[in-house]
């Protein structure tokens, strides 16, 4: 197995926190979308990286996901993507890849508990849907997907690595949170999906400290399109708060009888398809924090409850009367919250 380990120090005491980055099914499936040689490894479907793909893309088995490997030969992009990147990671030190951990370890520094000890991993894998994800009980390990990646720089892959390792770092920071076993009166279950929606905005808010810098330096190749979603949010920030709080009211009012219900709702401002526009909602938020109380108030506002983080923002928005308020109504019914 190909592992990169940094150490990672942030304070007077090294090595606080340590991740690993493995490349090798990064490596193994570019170089068989490139070639067309699926013939993989002995173990490779019984390893975490693919069987983490698997569960993903909810696949039957692997037999399914290297279908969908193969399929990505038929996509002049992706294949000229693993074109790019298989030759790289075989290079030594995987190549242009080398400075990759002391970027991501800069930018961490300035965010992460100097008391904070953890072990982490990014498994960098190629041919999923996603950028970057992570699963709830394995909250240490991260994928990122190099498949998107091969027309960034060093710089904007290590935002990207830092955004979804600091979601392992909030694990350790986050408190648990109580989700309702089952559909239940309101009044029970409203203030648990709304507490929920209210994590995910302060989970997504705080990474995107690491993302959202590409929208304050001239596109490239690679940002040009985030850039311009990111330019899109900002022009009607406040009718993405306006559509937050009317979710918030949904979780109250109508609260979804479980996972999957809430998912569809959730989706509507934290997906893609429809520009992600939380993440924007949630950067302004932290970032209007951090104006007034530092860098460190990112930790602190983490291991409170959720709804510290909307009014934490209310207050310092109240104060300064230029940016977008949540109603009145609102932020009563979320300080009611538990």
């Amino acid at each position: 197995m190909l592992v990169l380990l940094w150490l990672f120090s942030c304070g007077a005491r090294a090595d606080q926190l340590r991740f690993d980055f493995d490349f090798e099914t990064a490596r193994i499936v570019s170089a068989a979308v490139s070639t067309g040689d699926f013939n993989l490894p002995a173990g490779f479907c019984a390893g975490a990286d693919a069987r983490a793909l698997i569960r993903k893309m909810r696949f039957k088995d692997c037999e399914a996901l290297i279908a969908r490997f193969k399929a990505l030969r038929e996509n002049k992009q992706w294949l000229e993507a693993a074109t790019v990147l298989a030759p790289e990671l075989s290079r030594p030190g995987f190549g242009k890849y080398a400075p990759l951990a002391a970027e991501v370890s800069r930018q961490l520094k300035e965010y992460v508990p100097p008391d904070l000890r953890a072990q982490l991993k990014v498994h960098f894998i190629f041919g999923s849907q996603s950028g970057g994800f992570a699963f709830d009980d394995v909250p240490d390990d991260v994928y990122v997907d190099m498949m998107r990646f091969t027309d960034a720089t060093t710089q904007e892959l290590a935002e990207t690595v830092a955004h979804e390792l600091f979601h392992a770092v909030q694990n350790h920071l986050m408190r648990p949170e109580t989700l309702p076993t089952a559909a239940g009166a309101k009044e029970i279950t409203g203030p648990l999906w709304l507490n929920h929606l209210l994590d995910q905005l302060v989970r997504e808010g705080t990474a995107e400290l690491f993302t959202h810098p590409i929208a304050d330096r001239p596109s490239t190749p690679f940002s040009a399109s985030k850039k311009l979603g990111i330019e899109r949010n900002a022009k009607r920030i406040g009718g993405i708060r306006t559509l937050f709080e009317t979710l918030g009211w949904r979780m109250l009012l109508v609260p979804p009888e479980n996972e999957d219900a809430y998912d569809q709702i959730y989706g509507i401002m934290f997906y893609t398809d429809f520009d992600e526009t939380a993440y924007d909602l949630g950067w302004l938020m932290i970032s209007t924090i951090v104006a007034q109380d530092g860098k460190a108030a990112v930790a602190g506002l983490l291991k409170q409850p959720p709804k510290q983080f909307v009014l934490r923002y209310q207050a310092i928005a109240q104060k300064q009367g230029k940016l977008p308020l949540f109603s009145a109504d609102f932020v009563k019914a979320v300080e009611a919250l538990p």
